[in-house]
């Protein structure tokens, strides 16, 4: 998996995320470093492909309630 972070965007294998590659956090499973989503204000670990913190329950929260399962597709 290829991570780069041109400017304000993080790029994953291709795939353009608007965010920040977090080099002083660590994925608390890999160790590699996490990846903050400006979209879902909210941290993934791109390896695992997980999210750091769970969704809140504000059913009007604009950032969680689009928030897909996975940070990245599936098929990735």
């Amino acid at each position: 998996m290829r991570i780069e972070q041109p400017e304000d965007i993080v790029v994953i294998d291709g795939l353009e995320i608007s965010g920040t590659i977090q080099k002083n956090q660590q994925c608390s499973s890999c160790q590699n470093a996490i990846i903050y989503d400006d979209t879902f204000d909210s941290y993934f670990c791109a390896m695992c492909n997980e999210w750091q913190e769970a969704a809140c329950d504000d059913p009007h929260c604009h950032y969680c309630v689009h928030r897909p399962e996975r940070p990245l597709p599936i098929h990735r």
